[in-house]
């Protein structure tokens, strides 16, 4: 049914016989008084999966199609055993007419990319994609349980508490998409699956459908694949979605704040009989607290402010990100005396004996096949020279080869233990068991500069759900750190940019951001992930460090220079030994308030700017000056992160007018 044909039906049941309130057609209690609704129970045929010409077929060489899960309007789903690992995965099927359009394959490969890069525990999944038989695939984690919506449809609104607990998880999922400019544009509670974990006392949730919300297309929302169009679900839609205007990680805030809303009320923030209706009422009706939704069991007043703040029209108005929000829903839960439960959901068997993959079957499938092609070349090569004395060489040399660590290997946690990382290689460590009381789990990890030129350090460390990760780069015999890169909340990456490395080694330290008083984060269920390089700056790049007169970049008078603030309390000076009048205008850097200052050689402080917010850029005007001038690009009081090693910042200084 495409939404022309949708009636008031469709949105709007009959009213609550105990208290009048109208309620959506899919309730099974009322939002008012928490009646249960008489519902009326439609028996569908269950299509006949033997008439499927798919079911029993291969695609890809490698995926066999066992069951049909379901339609959309996109393609269909599918449980699928990968015949090489034995274990059961769910694929989607791009077919038809979406299928044959260009554009929407170019679309599909580029969103499914993005997906694939999600690797948060609340995220589904994506393990493979690509065609295969004149259908567009997407090879997901397969997931038993109810999604959100369901959940509220069997059970009725939740406790506020349950509900906060869920949706802290879908904003730490949502929010490692964001940092990856992925904005997901139709979260709904159908879009989150609620699995129970595996010690049986605390659920998960896992968010569908990141990246493929442009190509869907389902009867009872306003989602199509045209583009310009309106690509989302009317109850959960952020007014700026409505109209049109481009939609950012503020757009899902909104979302998850109407998520909420309907999973602690029974009940979407607004109904109407049309979905123009629904959709006229998030741009111009008030939100009615929840609380007063539900008047039977009283809500906390922290439900009516977190929900309202993050349902504000005004896009300005709302949480700034998603980390956000989940921060206010965690310190709620904490004041509750309720701690975020440690994510260690784990595949359960499924009849049969097949077993659910996960994204660690999949990487030790491919890494073997990696390892299988690599001999498979070594031992042609061989073949080919036909002599026995190049054979032996190549023997030796294949058993002499470095070992590569792909998991790091206890203990290391002293410079005498420390593991050698090769550039380029991505390895995965754990950080488990605590030293002591005030001390976790440290990893150290030796990398070296083998030319003779000073190069530049880009790291790239891989966050832990449950821990607010660190990393400190050493210079060997030192006890104190170069830096150390804490940019993020708890299960955020970290990122160094650019480092000076010259000739030599350093070493890479992992760890937990330690507090005082607070006993150190144990985890042995999930794994962290470094990788580092060696990089030449290009010309437009600040050179660190810089934080001094001393060490100051050159000024870059009509031009602009780019760079990172990329550790706390990181500072980049660039000076001039004489300067016109200046025009200095510095771009914003998202969780970041940015200032600039301008300063003779002596530090004596010639002009400052601090007027934008967060995210927000600055300009500053200097008057000439004979003797120089130093520009300072550091961060001003209001930032809500402590330091940005993603996003850069732009400096443009041109000569005044």
């Amino acid at each position: 049914m495409g939404d022309a044909a949708m009636s008031a039906d469709t949105l709007d049941a009959s009213p609550c016989p105990r208290c009048g309130r109208r309620n959506p057609v899919d309730a099974r209690f009322c939002g008012g008084c928490g009646a249960t609704l008489a519902s009326i129970e439609v028996e569908v045929p269950a299509p006949a999966e033997a008439a499927d010409p798919l079911i029993g077929r291969i695609i890809a060489d490698r995926y066999r199609i066992c069951q049909l899960l379901g339609r959309g309007g996109m393609g269909v789903v599918y449980r699928v055993e990968h015949v090489h690992i034995g274990k059961t995965m769910a694929m989607k099927l791009l077919r038809g007419e979406l299928a044959r359009e260009k554009n929407t394959q170019k679309r599909f490969q580029r969103e499914a990319e993005a997906a694939s890069r999600l690797s948060h525990p609340n995220t589904v999944q994506v393990f493979d994609f690509g065609r295969a038989e004149g259908m567009m695939y997407l090879v997901m984690e397969f997931l038993e349980g109810k999604d959100l919506g369901q959940l509220v449809r069997d059970e009725g609104h939740l406790d506020f508490s349950r509900a906060a607990r869920l949706c802290a998880q879908v904003c730490a999922s949502v929010a490692e998409a964001h940092r990856q400019g992925i904005v997901h544009r139709d979260l709904k509670p159908e879009n989150v699956m609620v699995l129970p974990a595996r010690d049986g006392r605390a659920e998960v949730a896992k968010v569908l459908d990141f990246g493929l919300a442009k190509l869907r297309d389902h009867a009872g929302g306003l989602t199509v694949t045209r583009a310009g169009a309106i690509v989302g679900t009317p109850y959960y839609m952020s007014p700026e979605q409505i109209r049109g205007d481009d939609v950012d990680a503020r757009g899902d805030v909104y979302a998850i704040g109407a998520m909420l809303y309907k999973a602690c009320t029974g009940a979407p923030p607004f109904v109407a009989n049309t979905p123009m209706g629904v959709l006229t009422k998030h741009l111009t009706e008030q939100l009615v607290p929840p609380s007063r939704r539900r008047s039977n069991i009283p809500l906390p007043l922290a439900a009516d402010e977190i929900i309202g703040r993050a349902m504000q029209k005004d896009p300005h108005d709302r949480y700034p990100s998603a980390d956000a929000l989940r921060d206010d829903l965690l310190a709620y839960l904490a004041a509750e005396g309720q701690r975020e439960p440690t994510l260690h959901h784990l595949p359960a068997a499924r009849p049969g004996g097949a077993e659910v993959a996960t994204r660690r079957d999949v990487d030790l499938y491919e890494r073997r096949l990696r390892r299988r092609g690599a001999l498979g070349n070594l031992a042609m090569l061989l073949a080919l020279g036909g002599l026995a004395a190049g054979a032996f060489f190549g023997w030796r040399a294949w058993n002499d080869r470095p070992v590569i660590p792909e998991m790091e290997r206890e203990p290391n946690d002293t410079p005498e233990t420390a593991l050698e990382l090769p550039a380029g290689v991505v390895v995965r460590g754990y950080l488990g068991k605590r030293q002591s009381e005030s001390i976790g789990d440290i990893d150290l990890w030796i990398i070296k500069n083998a030319s003779s030129e000073r190069r530049y350090l880009r790291a790239e460390l891989g966050g832990i759900p449950n821990i607010d990760i660190v990393l400190d780069v050493f210079r060997r015999g030192n006890p104190e750190p170069l830096v150390s890169v804490d940019t993020g909340p708890v299960g955020a990456p970290e990122r160094l940019p650019a480092f000076p490395f010259p000739p030599g080694d350093l070493i890479l330290r992992v760890r937990e951001r330690w507090i005082a008083g607070v006993l150190p984060t144990e985890n042995v269920s999930d794994t962290y992930t470094l990788e580092w390089s060696l990089i030449d700056l290009p010309s437009d790049m600040e050179a660190e460090i810089n934080d001094t007169v001393e060490l100051a970049n050159a000024l870059p008078i009509d031009d602009e220079i780019r760079g990172y603030l990329a550790w706390e309390r990181d500072v980049d000076l660039f000076c001039a030994s004489e300067t016109p009048a200046l025009d200095v205008e510095l771009s914003g850097v998202p969780g970041l308030d940015l200032a600039l200052r301008a300063m003779r050689r002596n530090g004596t402080v010639v002009a400052r700017a601090d007027e934008g917010g967060v995210g927000e850029g600055e300009r500053l005007r200097v008057a000439a000056s004979p003797e120089g001038i130093c520009v300072e690009v550091r961060q001003g009081t209001r930032s809500t992160q402590r330091a940005n090693g993603h996003v850069q910042w732009v400096l443009k200084v041109s000569r005044g007018s």
